[in-house]
């Protein structure tokens, strides 16, 4: 999410118009986003939230839900969401829901470049993606959503960098707990962290030969596809980049 105009937009647009409790972000360094809403009176209306491609959504019901869930079309729940139960979306799914009831429901969007980015931190052979999961029960992740809610009391006006600090533990958290291998990570585009871990490396490192395997290997990529990739996200092929450097 880019504002916080753009978090209130794709809540209009999935026919949520209830105010807005709580909107807090994009945060300043992990780009998350953190949005609590409520309605007292069932909703007989279908809400449609539309699927995001940049951000995994998670759905934390904070009072118990009667609530009839699909995602594109196929039935995922039907029937009553116990309080202080999570689920984590995955980008690019889109669900539709009718509400029996009252609700009380809080929203974090977590930007894909941001947990790719401790997925770099991990310095594992392949990175991890976050499940999608049905409603769970976690205490841990429990805490973490009500600091995050009681942010501006406990760190008054470093609300934003105390909720970014607690973003980056809680997204630890689950990508060690409720996450998978990518079966289908195919090395993907070299943008973002992992691009800047390169470049970062290539000038800490100019009097030494550099190996493209090793590169490569950096981000979880085949030679020649990072090979491609660096020339296309850069203009040049690795070695010439790094003779321009020198």
């Amino acid at each position: 999410m880019e504002n916080t105009e753009v978090l209130r937009d794709w809540f209009q647009r999935s026919v949520v118009q209830v105010p807005l409790n709580t909107c807090i972000g994009p945060l300043p360094n992990s780009g998350a986003s953190i949005v609590r809403w409520k309605s007292e009176a069932p909703d007989a209306q279908v809400l449609t939230a539309r699927p995001l491609m940049s951000d995994y959504r998670i759905a934390v019901m904070m009072e118990p839900l009667d609530v009839r869930i699909w995602n594109d079309e196929r039935p995922v729940w039907g029937g009553l969401i116990a309080a202080e139960r999570f689920r984590i979306c995955p980008p690019g799914v889109a669900s539709q829901s009718i509400h029996m009831s009252g609700c009380d429901i809080v929203n974090l969007f977590l930007p894909v470049e941001f947990v790719e980015h401790l997925n770099d931190q991990r310095q594992t052979s392949a990175p991890l993606k976050l499940c999608s999961t049905s409603f769970i029960s976690d205490q841990y992740v429990m805490d973490s959503i009500h600091q995050m809610l009681d942010a501006k009391v406990m760190a008054g006006s470093l609300y934003q960098q105390y909720c970014d600090a607690l973003m980056v533990v809680l997204a630890s958290y689950l990508l060690e707990h409720y996450s998978a291998h990518d079966a289908t990570y195919n090395g993907g585009s070299l943008i973002g962290a992992r691009l800047g871990k390169v470049l970062s490396y290539l000038e800490g490192n100019l009097t030494e030969e550099i190996n493209i395997s090793f590169l490569a290997a950096m981000c979880w990529q085949s030679r020649a596809h990072f090979s491609r990739e660096f020339h296309r996200a850069l203009g040049l092929p690795p070695h010439r980049y790094l003779l321009n450097l020198r």
